[in-house]
């Protein structure tokens, strides 16, 4: 009996069910006609409105045509041009001409000088990280800073470039401490990457890969690996990307990475141009010569005890007895250390040098003498200070004379190419060892390679004068749109 009590609950439950489901049914189903009979009432109600304002705005216009026509044709061209001629000669003196052409003339200027500032900010300036100094007060005054604006293209002959790594010079450290702040203040009124004396981005060489050229440019293309230096009044390369003249270009050898070619072009110009431009030596006149290199583990010292080995010289350096070995292994017959061991003494033991190289500085340069041959030469390396960093006022003006009036002949330095130091940078002499480079002759000496971020950990390290060959850093550059000038 419980059982069929059960069965037969269960069969009103799912009845209640069944009725309460098909409720719900026919209720969302009238719900729906409803909405749907509720939409096409308002769609037809809209429609109506719609084609009686449509029917008024028409009307409307037709009206206000037809008053414009009448309006027109009561007006003859002809008493229009007479009446016009009749204020002109009754009415307009030689004064208001003179000063209604003098409107003209000046608003034709202001509006093209308008146009063409607002066809230069039509895309916002992108942005980039950058190692710059905002001050001279040396290397507390070195920072990292990520929205410096990123440079363009200007003139068809440059070539803009994408950071990989970039190296750090002693140079840089002088440059911070204001070292040729007068001619590079001057130079940057003429170069329109640049906005002022600050920020003022440092770095001597780099390695990268061209990201865009002008439209004259013949020596790079698009999507090349390069390495580059600059000149010390120029931009800087530690920062995502740098323009150069493409005479200061070339194409990076295959055997080098980024961090090594960005460690040596800096170096290469300055010991080319002690040892082949000051020195006269070269692959054809350097065997059998004795050359003396001090610091042969420095930046410098490193290239040019390579080029001296490898153009048949015999070389002689003075390092530290922590860098004895590698000394030796960059070709140098004869190592003497000067941290266990009175290096002077050492020198005055040996036969006379043809060529000293003082990489050291001006400190060194008269007792180098004594080694040196009488019909022998001593060479430094070392940048001397600078007449211009030291002018006052008058003789300041003066010489914002001459550079203007230079300026006007030559243009730009890195624009064509104007020599304004004592160093010549061009990307011809990076060209020239590339052959040294593939036969394993001149290699790179990477101290430490520290990422853009840690900038300021790399220039302390430098500071220290402890570095064996050169110091990097890498870079990460993020994209630039294609708005760099490319039409150039």
């Amino acid at each position: 009996m419980d059982h069929l009590l059960f069965l037969a609950q269960e069969r009103a439950d799912s009845a209640r069910l069944a009725l309460h489901s098909a409720g719900s049914q026919l209720t969302s189903r009238l719900s729906t006609l409803k909405d749907g009979a509720r939409t096409a009432l308002q769609s037809s109600l809209d429609a109506v409105k719609n084609q009686r304002f449509s029917e008024e705005v028409a009307e409307r216009i037709r009206s206000w045509l037809a008053q414009l026509k009448e309006a027109l044709s009561a007006v003859s061209p002809s008493k229009i041009y007479d009446r016009v001629f009749i204020v002109f000669i009754t009415e307009v003196t030689r004064t208001h001409i003179y000063f209604g052409g003098a409107c003209f003339c000046l608003g034709g200027i202001f509006g093209i000088l308008l146009g063409m500032r607002l066809r230069s900010s039509l895309v916002a300036p992108q942005r980039m990280r950058a190692v710059v100094i905002n001050s001279y007060r040396g290397i507390e005054a070195i920072g990292v800073v990520e929205d410096i604006v990123a440079p363009r293209i200007v003139d068809p002959h440059q070539v803009l470039v994408q950071v990989k790594a970039a190296g750090i010079d002693y140079l840089d450290i002088r440059v911070a401490q204001g070292y040729g702040r007068v001619l590079r203040r001057q130079l940057n009124k003429y170069n329109p990457n640049t906005d002022g004396e600050f920020p003022a981005v440092l770095g001597r060489d780099c390695s990268g890969v061209v990201v865009a050229v002008g439209r004259d440019v013949s020596r790079v293309e698009p999507g090349e690996e390069v390495w580059l230096a600059v000149p010390f009044y120029h931009p800087g390369t530690l920062s995502e990307y740098v323009v150069v003249s493409e005479e200061l270009v070339a194409p990076k050898p295959s055997q080098l990475t980024f961090e090594g070619a960005a460690a040596l072009p800096y170096s290469i110009m300055t010991a080319w141009d002690a040892l082949v431009t000051q020195a006269g030596l070269g692959p054809d006149s350097t065997a059998g010569k004795r050359v003396l290199v001090h610091a042969g583990v420095s930046g410098v010292g490193v290239v040019a005890v390579q080029l001296v080995r490898a153009w048949g010289g015999s070389v002689t350096t003075t390092v530290s007895s922590r860098a004895a070995q590698l000394a030796h292994m960059l070709g140098a017959e004869d190592v003497i250390t000067y941290d266990n061991s009175n290096f002077d003494k050492e020198l005055l033991l040996r036969e006379k040098y043809d060529v000293i190289l003082n990489t050291v500085g001006q400190v060194l340069h008269e007792p180098c003498l004594k080694y040196c041959l009488p019909d022998g030469i001593v060479v430094t390396t070392a940048s001397s200070l600078l007449a211009s960093d030291s002018y006052g006022y008058m003789m300041g003006g003066l010489y914002s004379l001459y550079m203007r009036a230079r300026y006007w002949f030559i243009k730009a330095p890195w624009l064509s190419g104007g020599r304004w130091g004592t160093l010549e940078v061009k990307g011809q002499v990076l060209e020239k060892v590339v052959p040294l480079v593939n036969a394993g002759q001149l290699q790179a000496v990477v101290d430490k390679a520290y990422s853009a971020q840690d900038a300021e950990v790399a220039f302390a390290h430098v500071a220290k004068g402890e570095q064996i060959g050169r110091t990097v850093l890498r870079f990460r550059a993020r994209p630039l749109a294609s708005r760099m000038e490319g039409s150039l």
